[in-house]
């Protein structure tokens, strides 16, 4: 359940993050085309003041400031466009931007248009055809329809205004026609448009599903990396260190098996239990194994609760037996921690049994809390932990050779399996040297909320 959950959760992140990358993406490509109409604007006004300077025909009273006046409203929307499109950063924000933009084009030319009304043989109204032109760039086929309608209807009150104020003639096939080749311009513009978009869609989507499925994969892969692991751990295992008891357990097991009779009762109770402590030690080098790989794969139970740390520590000195009654609990009472009461237990006793086992008394274990944490040392006295061991002591089958005694049982997992345990419970594990002389092992686990500890 707890596997399918979070399948779930990392999914809903990815599609999440896809969608956010999908409107980041939008919005990189809207901001693009309205940088793209600023320039183009730009050499407009330029061209339409160039053109207004130097036009064939005398203006009539009022008409050259009328022209100058909507290259002015121009030059001032794109200024104030421009100023706009440095601070938006939503999506939505830039549409409405490219929509007041379109509108502002809109008021610009069709005046332009109104303004050269006096000369019937003007070709002016031509410029009416960018407008569904950018109205397609911006809205598809729908912005480049309902811009020409606008156009259209705007063109034809025109029409109506030169024969009024100008005495034109009003040509009902003229006005059909020019605006015929709009719409028909318009059509096309925005299906080519529209099209474009949907296709481009379609691919940014192709990408996101490639590039959840190269997620995916990666994941996949690691967890077939940490399958191989926890099996390159077992055949090391096997080479290592199933070898020796293994070989023990065959050899005598074979010896009573054919001298039974032949062996006196102290050799077959001696050579019984020599079977027994090497299956003991089997059967703790395969349960540190299955620790250590449920730990490393994330599937190991854990109870997170709040814990007495000095309890916790009298438990693990307490598992170690007669040879720690002389270490040293100071951690103070009513300091608690979020942990597994069994994982906690089983990280003390192997520090303390570690610390009896390599180091020399005096051993102490304390406790203090910095900087929002517990911090648990395990001290002794001994000669320590070789500078150049350091960075391997919680290796799998790491063995610092630093015992008392060159004969000391161990696995070379435990401290493996600290740091596994440690980290599972939100904290961590590791080493420092302990002053003047010896070794400390550190634990870090999060403080708990008690009632003295809101």
């Amino acid at each position: 359940m707890a596997d399918q959950t979070a399948g779930a959760a990392a999914t809903a992140s990815a599609r999440a993050q896809r969608s956010s990358d999908g409107s980041q993406t939008r919005l990189a490509r809207s901001r693009r085309i309205e940088r793209v109409m600023q320039r183009i604007r730009v050499v407009g006004i330029a061209f339409g003041v160039v053109q207004v300077l130097t036009y064939y025909l005398p203006y009539p009273p009022g008409i050259l400031p009328a022209a100058f006046g909507l290259l002015g409203l121009l030059a001032a929307g794109t200024a104030a466009v421009q100023l706009a499109l440095q601070r938006i950063t939503s999506l939505r924000a830039v549409r409405r931007l490219g929509a007041c933009s379109l509108l502002l084009d809109i008021v610009v030319v069709t005046g332009l248009v109104f303004v050269y009304t006096f000369d019937p043989d003007t070709a002016i109204w031509a410029l009416l055809y960018i407008l569904p032109l950018e109205g397609a760039i911006r809205f598809g086929l729908r912005g480049a329809l309902m811009t020409m309608a606008i156009v259209a209807a705007v063109y034809a009150v025109r029409e109506v205004f030169g024969a009024a104020a100008y005495g034109n003639a009003v040509l009902a096939t003229s006005i059909s026609f020019r605006m015929g080749v709009g719409f028909i311009i318009a059509a096309v513009a925005g299906a080519m448009a529209s099209n474009l978009v949907t296709e481009r869609d379609q691919v940014e989507r192709a990408r996101a599903e490639l590039e959840a499925y190269a997620t995916e994969l990666a994941a996949a892969n690691a967890e077939l990396q940490a399958a191989n692991e926890v099996t390159q751990d077992f055949l090391a295992m096997t080479n290592h260190e199933l070898r020796t008891p293994l070989t023990t357990i065959m050899g005598y097991t074979s010896l009573l098996s054919d001298r039974w009779d032949a062996l006196p009762d102290d050799s077959r109770r001696r050579f019984v239990g020599m079977i027994e402590r090497q299956s003991s030690r089997l059967h703790s080098l395969v349960q540190d194994l299955l620790t250590l790989s449920s730990a490393r794969a994330g599937k190991l139970a854990m109870v997170l609760e709040p814990v007495e740390l000095a309890a916790a520590v009298d438990d693990a000195i307490a598992n170690n037996g007669p040879t720690a009654a002389d270490v040293r609990n100071t951690c103070p009472k009513g300091l608690w921690v979020t942990a597994d009461s069994d994982r906690l237990c089983q990280i003390l006793v192997n520090y303390v049994s570690n610390a009896l086992r390599y180091g020399t008394p005096p051993v102490t274990v304390v406790a203090t809390v910095e900087q929002g944490w517990a911090q648990v040392r395990v001290d002794d006295a001994g000669t320590g932990v070789a500078e150049e061991f350091v960075p391997h002591l919680f290796e799998k089958f790491a063995r610092s050779g630093r015992a008392k005694t060159r004969y000391v049982d161990g696995t070379g997992l435990g401290l493996a399996i600290v740091r596994q345990l440690a980290r599972a419970q939100g904290g961590d594990a590791w080493y420092e040297p302990n002053q003047p002389n010896g070794s400390r092992f550190c634990l870090r686990l999060p403080l708990a909320q008690t009632p003295d500890r809101p």
